[in-house]
């Protein structure tokens, strides 16, 4: 089976850590954001990938290269003008074949079971399934409104606004790659240009209320928040209390609590860090103080310092090495 990641957008509302790295490879857990992703998708028989690129596609390369160790065959789709989720896809449409793929966003994590909504999009003879979850935000994400047997009356408002059940689209779809032929070459969207006027044509598409872990990282305080989160709840298998690489070196006498610290990391004799993500070659000095925090790769804690609700970069001339984290919004 084949399947495409969507790992082009710029993440603006991730910055300032999308300076540094594209954000579907941002270290989650102390792994890159995308192998969560690619590992789920080679379990359910996934065996090609398409990747598309456009804002630092090098770290997306680096982190991924060509999926051997992966257990798949990835290759990429430069993109010099940003596509879309729509006009991504089109673009490669000769890569995907002729049988139902899995297209997904790079900028979330999930835990579906990807098997079972590809049986139920071939059981259905839908032209798309859309999976879906409950949310308490809803509304800020556009919903999507099904009607009896979970067919799709409306997406974000289109084709017209309609009632039933109000759920969230995950970013995570199968469908036909014929469909993609209905879009012109260039930008667009696929609720918009391609999901929202097969519904005002009649056609059938397929939400599918999923069970399982979906994680937000649309800014950098959900990008902490859901790591802690998902520590908490041992997100396949991450550490309880802390997840610490077994490359990091933490003073004895250095306390390290409900934290990601990744590796290579250093944290100095006298140290506290709690509820914070340290990136891999991150250091904490003597006696410093990091709560609720994201160090970055390359930043460094000065010796009795106390960082707290910010994001910590290393030293460079264009931006700031302290930035203060903003209260958690909605998915970018």
């Amino acid at each position: 089976m084949k399947a495409m990641v969507l790992a082009a957008g710029l993440g603006l509302r991730m910055r300032p850590l999308t300076l540094l790295r594209a954000k579907p490879v941002l270290p989650v857990l102390n792994r890159p954001l995308l192998h969560w992703t690619l590992e789920l998708l080679r379990r359910h028989g996934v065996t090609d990938v398409v990747v598309n690129l456009h804002h630092l596609p090098a770290t997306v390369r680096k982190a991924v290269g060509d999926g051997r160790t992966l257990g798949l065959r990835v290759s990429y789709s430069f993109e010099r003008e940003l596509l879309g989720t729509g006009g991504g896809p089109r673009k490669v449409r000769r890569l995907l074949g002729d049988d139902p793929m899995l297209l997904v966003n790079g900028d979330v994590l999930f835990d579906f079971d990807l098997s079972d909504l590809v049986r139920r999009h071939v059981a259905s003879a839908a032209r798309a399934t859309l999976a879906l979850k409950a949310h308490a935000q809803v509304e800020a994400y556009g919903a999507v409104v099904t009607g009896p047997g979970g067919f799709i009356r409306a997406l974000a408002g289109l084709p017209r606004p309609a009632r039933g059940r109000r759920l969230l689209f995950t970013g995570v779809h199968v469908l036909d790659p014929a469909l993609l032929d209905r879009l012109p070459p260039g930008p667009s969207d696929s609720v918009r240009d391609l999901y929202a006027r097969l519904v005002g044509e009649g056609e059938r598409l397929l939400g599918v209320r999923v069970p399982g872990a979906w994680y937000d990282f649309g800014d950098p305080s959900l990008y902490l928040a859901s790591q802690l989160s998902m520590m908490s709840s041992g997100f396949r298998g991450a550490g309880r209390a802390r997840l610490v690489h077994p490359e990091a070196r933490i003073h004895p006498r250095a306390r390290v609590t409900r934290s990601v610290v990744g590796a290579g990391a250093v944290v100095g004799e006298g140290a506290v860090v709690s509820g914070s993500v340290l990136w891999d070659g991150a250091r904490v000095g003597r006696g410093a103080r990091v709560s609720a925090s994201i160090v970055a790769t390359g930043a460094r804690v000065a010796d009795g310092e106390a960082v707290g609700r910010a994001v910590a970069l290393p030293p460079r001339g264009q931006w700031e090495s302290r930035m203060a984290l903003s209260p958690p919004g909605r998915r970018a």
